[in-house]
């Protein structure tokens, strides 16, 4: 089995429609490897997703004390 990290994927930022500037993990059609690095691309989004969640609930519960 073929192991391929997020880091091994291409990053590309682009801009998205509402102006908010988005880094994508760039994954090519033809590669040997594209099932291995769809799961490496998803599993990066995830990551991203849920740090940006507890950030949001940790300043959240910080802005509750004060």
């Amino acid at each position: 089995m073929t192991k391929v990290k997020p880091s091994d994927l291409p990053t590309k930022t682009v801009r998205a429609p509402n102006g908010e500037i988005v880094r994508l993990k760039v994954v090519q059609s033809d590669s040997e490897t594209l099932p291995y690095d769809l799961l490496a691309a998803f599993r990066s989004n995830v990551r991203s997703i849920r740090d940006e969640r507890r950030r949001k609930a940790r300043d959240a519960a910080d802005t509750a004390q004060a």
